[in-house]
C-alpha cells in the first residue's frame, strides 16, 4: 500500500548514521513492511571535500539496509540530482498506490498513535491527495490563513511542506510532470509551497481541489514528526537551484 521514499545527501555528521538510523527506524516502527527507496544524491561540487565521509556513510547505511531495516532498495547517484531529480528517479521504481517521504532527517514520532487506515483511506478514496504529520503540537496562529477547514481527522491546507508525508503516488508524478522541468535540480517544497498557495489565492477552494493537500489532525496534540537539522545550520545553496 505504501512505498517509503528518505532522501539523503552530505551533511557534517557524516560518516555517522545516527541522524538517519533514528528516521529509518522511526519508519519501520510505523510501516515494517513497506518497501524503503533509499535515494543518495551525488556530491555537488561546493561539497567535494566530504566526499570521503559521504562513501563512508553510503557504505554504514548500506549495510544497515541489508542486515536491520530490510526490504530497502538504494538508489545511488553519481551526479547530484537533488530532491527533486532523484524523486523523479524514484518514482518508477514505486509499485505502490501511496508514497510517503521522509527526509533523511525528519523521523516519525513513536510515542503518539497514527491511524494509518484512516490515512490510507482518505488518500486512496480521494479525499486528499497528500497528508502530512505536523511537526508541532498545534497548528501556529500564523499559519492559520492557509488552512481551510476540517474533514475527517485532516485539516484541509494550501501551505505545502515537505516534513513526512504520506502522498497518491499519481499525484506525485503529476506535480513532477507539470511544475518541474527534466532537468530540475532542488528542493521539492521550494516549488510546490509557491503553487498550492497561488493555487489557492487565485482560485479559492476549486484551486485547493487542484492539490487536496491535507494536515494529520487527531484531537489533541498533532505533533506526529520532529527534525533533527542534519544540516547543522549549514548553507542550502538555494542559489544554484533548477526547477
Amino acid at each position: 500500500m505504501i512505498t517509503v521514499v528518505i532522501p539523503c545527501s552530505p551533511i557534517p555528521s557524516h560518516p555517522d548514521t545516527e541522524i538517519l538510523e533514528q528516521t529509518a527506524e522511526s519508519v519501520r516502527f510505523h510501516l515494517p513492511e513497506s518497501e524503503i527507496v533509499l535515494t543518495f544524491d551525488g556530491v555537488r561540487p561546493q561539497q567535494e571535500d566530504r566526499r570521503s565521509d559521504y562513501e563512508e556513510f553510503i557504505r554504514r547505511a548500506l549495510w544497515l539496509a541489508d542486515h536491520k531495516w530490510g526490504n530497502v532498495l538504494p538508489l545511488i547517484f553519481d551526479e547530484h540530482l537533488h530532491q527533486t531529480g532523484m524523486m523523479r528517479a524514484a518514482l518508477p521504481h514505486i509499485n505502490t498506490p501511496l508514497v510517503m517521504y521522509v527526509e533523511s532527517d525528519t523521523p516519525v514520532v513513536t510515542d503518539e498513535p497514527i491511524h494509518w487506515a484512516s490515512v490510507t483511506h482518505n488518500l486512496t478514496d480521494g479525499t486528499a491527495n497528500l497528508v502530512r504529520f505536523h511537526h508541532e503540537a498545534h497548528i501556529p496562529a500564523e499559519h492559520k490563513h492557509m488552512m481551510h477547514g476540517e474533514v475527517l481527522g485532516l485539516t484541509r491546507t494550501s501551505q505545502w511542506s515537505q516534513r513526512p508525508h504520506v502522498a497518491r503516488t499519481d499525484y506525485y508524478q503529476r506535480i513532477m510532470g507539470a511544475h518541474f522541468t527534466p532537468g530540475a535540480k532542488s528542493f521539492i517544497e521550494d516549488k510546490m509551497h509557491g503553487v498550492c498557495s497561488e493555487a489557492f489565492i487565485l482560485r479559492g477552494m476549486d484551486g485547493w481541489a487542484e492539490h487536496k493537500l491535507c494536515i494529520y489532525t487527531p484531537e489533541g496534540n498533532i505533533k506526529r514528526s520532529y527534525h533533527l537539522d542534519g544540516r547543522a545550520g549549514g548553507a542550502k545553496f538555494e542559489e544554484k537551484q533548477v526547477f
